[in-house]
């Protein structure tokens, strides 16, 4: 049987080495990633594209630029979830909407397509009440649906609240060592993190903790990368 492909899309702004750095991992661990390039097209509209694509047993997985799986295991395990008929996702809050709960972030999510069509076949796009995927949990939790969270356990610059159960940041890591999200990868500063960790995996050797952290401090003592006045059309397009 055929292992469900991890779907993922990047704009134009997304370092080379990212997206070479995310094709190896999976490559590594024996796992079908398809990248497609989206630029300037919403997140969510390109994920409804993708479900519509897909046939109603398919389980469908998406997964952000700048993440990957940190072991085969972690993979299995969401497809498990999807299989069984539940919504497993990467923990995420959004802390520039008005909600209150988290949901099934779209970084690392899986959900069987039939799921989808049961909750009403919702749209993945962002609105003012949801970010991007999050009206998929919000459904879940009214119908009945299970939802599997998959909580952050380490980052290695903390930057936002995962509501009141904790911080995420850049470089961000889930479970027991499951994922890796490194967030803001249009930052070239923050690539270097993202290659560290990707480099560990690739080369099947343990994660050198020590060697990231060091590469944080030291961006922080270099003073972070900041959000130009003239990009805030990206905002407006996401969703």
């Amino acid at each position: 049987m055929s292992l469900p492909t991890v779907h993922t899309m990047h704009w134009d702004n997304i370092p080379d080495v990212v997206l070479q750095k995310q094709r190896e991992v999976f490559s590594t661990l024996g796992v079908p990633l398809q990248q497609e390039a989206a630029h300037r097209i919403p997140h969510g509209t390109w994920m409804n594209s993708v479900i519509e694509r897909m046939q109603s047993q398919d389980i469908v997985i998406f997964c952000d630029i700048d993440a990957f799986p940190l072991k085969r295991a972690g993979y299995e395990m969401a497809v498990a979830h999807a299989e069984a008929g539940a919504i497993f996702g990467l923990s995420q809050f959004s802390n520039h909407k008005k909600t209150t709960e988290t949901y099934a972030g779209p970084m690392f999510m899986a959900f069987r397509k039939s799921v989808w069509e049961q909750l009403g076949r919702p749209d993945m796009k962002s609105s003012s009440a949801w970010d991007a995927a999050e009206g998929m949990s919000v459904l879940a939790r009214e119908k009945g649906v299970p939802l599997v969270l998959h909580k952050p356990t380490a980052t290695l610059i903390s930057k936002f609240a995962l509501g009141n159960e904790g911080v995420f940041g850049i470089g961000t890591f889930y479970g027991d060592n499951d994922f890796f999200h490194l967030f803001e990868s249009r930052e070239p500063a923050y690539e270097q993190l993202l290659v560290a960790v990707a480099d560990d995996v690739i080369a099947q050797r343990p994660l050198q903790f020590a060697r990231y952290l060091d590469a944080a401090m030291a961006l922080q003592q270099g003073g972070m990368p900041v959000q130009k006045k003239k990009r805030r059309w990206w905002r407006r397009l996401l969703g």
